[in-house]
Formats: C-alpha cells, structure tokens, sequence
C-alpha cells in the first residue's frame, strides 16, 4: 500500500505541503529539505512522483572539465585531492541517474576548450577551475549549457561557484599554533597566484591581527607550489634568513613537503625547531615526515554539492543569482607542530 502524504510528512517532520511541494517539484523548499522528503517518499514505497527532477534522467549528460592551465597546482601529485571531488560528483549523478563524462585539458588556451566544448550535447557543466583566473571565467560565455566552477570563487562572477571556505580554514589553522603557545608566525605563499591561495594569504593577516600577532614580512617566503620547486625557493629563503619564526603557515601540503625537506636539508628539525601546518590534508599527509597537521578541505561534499546546485539550474534555468557557496573545514592535528 503506497504511504499517504501526511505519513511521508509525518516521518520527515515537515509539513504535508511541504511533501506535495517536493513531490510535485515545486518552489519554495530548499534543495536538501526537497532531496530529504523525495528519499523519505522512496524509502516508504511512494511510486508516483509527478514531474520529479530524479526520474527519467537518463538521456541528461553531466561533465566535468578539468583543467590544468599550467600544472603548477592540478598536477599528478594532486590526482588524489581531485578523485575525491570526482567521488562526490559520481555519488550524485548516480543517483539522480545522469550520465557523467570528464575530460582533462593540460595547458590548452581556455578559448581552445569552449571552442571544443560548443559543440559537445552536456546538459550541464561541472568546471575545475583551481588554475583559473577571473578573465579566464569570461571565455566560458559562449557555452549554453548551465555551469557550476568548484575550488575557485570570483564574488563578481556571473557563474555558480562552489568552494573551500578559505578564511575558515585559515583561522583553525592559526589558532591551533596560538593555543600550541605560537607568537611567531611565518607565512608560505604561492609565486602562483590562484583565488584560493589569494583568500588564504587574506584570511593569514585577519587571522594574526585577531590573535594580536604581528605580521613579520622577514618571515614571508613565496615559493613554486610544485614539490620539487618549492624545495629549492625554499632553501634559498632559508640561506638569507637569519632566524626563523617558531612556526610557518603554508599555503598547501605540497607546499609544506617542500618546506619540511627544505628545513631537514638545513638541519632544522620539525617540529623541535620549527612547526609546520598545511592546508588540504592530502593522503600522503598522515605518512610525511613527520606526519603533517593540515586542514582536511571537505571536497567530497563539494563534488556532491556541485552536481545539486547544477540540477537545479537545469530543471529551472532561470533559477535566479548565481550562487558563492563555501564549503567549511576541519582541523586535523599530527606531528608536525609543537606544543610551546
């Protein structure tokens, strides 16, 4: 016996308006308040979902593009941190029964991609972006399919872009080495400047001036984010510093591989000399040497996301503004910072 709407509302603890809106694909709920109900309904038994945005999807193609511009960040030693947003997309295509099809473009000129892109019959657009500059999301208006950018967000952009809440992160990571007894505090950056590494440079200097810490330029380096690169920048940092901070903020893992090999090659130990924090917690993170604390970036729950967000674009193409979503971290605490 099908379940009436009042039991459907019943054990999703909404209302039956709310149900007969999510059955009926309707305005007004969220999309995960519709998703919850429209799972609930299936669970129960409930057959018959008029106009249901997760039937009949069969013919409805999902792709995702990824690009690496100049492979100094979407690189080999990134495939990991990509598979896992590759891993969310999947769990959601599968379920809304799309078809998903990736395409990889190394340092091709984005005008080449659309170009290659505009005759391809995708129904929607799931864009890696990480490279990616403000001008570069302009070239992407010849497409008309709807597009969802992840791991990268221009406020001003007039796509949908969800990402890694940078500021976030940034201040777990910060506060962990103030509460380790840190007060000297240096900073890692990219000579590659991407919109993350951007937000995270920005969310360092509010993150030192909300723990009353002084920004010392002397203990700011900029180097190559690519592993064997960062390891040289690095050491000749290390060959014109006189002293070193109690602690180095680095702007991702690859980054921090590079700079722990770096200060081993100059006899410093981490983290008896000097503390070391990254940010992305890629796999090889849990067995560096030693084993480095980082900031666990949720890219599983961004790859879902990107393909809800893009659902929505394609049942409602007038879906309104584009939407900056932000994803949150977590902290994740190894070795490789001392308690002071």
């Amino acid at each position: 016996m099908q379940p009436r709407i009042v039991d459907i509302a019943k054990k999703a603890e909404v209302s039956p308006s709310a149900v007969s809106f999510a059955l009926n694909n309707k305005s007004g709920l969220s999309s995960e308040v519709r998703q919850r109900i429209i799972d609930i309904a299936t669970e129960m038994g409930y057959k018959t979902i008029p106009n249901n945005p997760y039937l009949n999807n069969e013919n409805i193609i999902i792709k995702l593009l990824k690009i690496a511009k100049h492979g100094h960040i979407v690189n080999e030693r990134h495939n990991p941190f990509i598979t896992e947003y590759l891993e969310g997309i999947e769990t959601e295509t599968k379920k809304r029964k799309y078809k998903l099809e990736v395409s990889f473009y190394e340092k091709i000129p984005i005008k080449d991609i659309v170009m290659e892109e505009i005759d391809k019959k995708a129904n929607g657009l799931i864009i890696l972006g990480t490279e990616l500059t403000a001008h570069d999301f302009n070239l992407f208006d010849g497409l008309s399919a709807p597009i969802v950018f992840i791991d990268t967000y221009f406020p001003l952009s007039v796509y949908d872009c969800i990402d890694i809440d940078n500021a976030d992160g940034v201040f777990r990571a910060i506060r962990h080495l103030y509460s380790s007894g840190h007060r000297s505090i240096g900073l890692v950056k990219s000579s590659y400047e991407t919109m993350n590494f951007k937000m995270r440079e920005y969310g360092f200097y509010d993150a030192m001036e909300y723990f009353s810490l002084r920004v010392q330029n002397h203990f700011t380096a900029s180097v190559d984010p690519a592993f064997d690169k960062s390891i040289d920048d690095f050491c000749k940092f290390l060959e014109k510093s006189a002293a070193l901070p109690s602690a180095f903020f680095c702007m991702n893992d690859m980054i921090a591989y590079g700079c722990i090999k770096a200060l081993h090659m100059h006899n410093y130990k981490v983290p008896e000399d000097v503390s070391i924090i990254g940010f992305d917690d890629l796999p090889s993170s849990s067995y560096s040497d030693p084993p480095l604390t980082t900031i666990r970036v949720s890219s599983h729950q961004i790859g879902r996301r990107a393909v809800e967000r893009l659902s929505e674009k394609i049942i409602n193409p007038n879906d309104g503004l584009p939407e900056k979503i932000m994803v949150p971290n977590n902290l994740v605490i190894r070795q490789s910072v001392r308690q002071i």
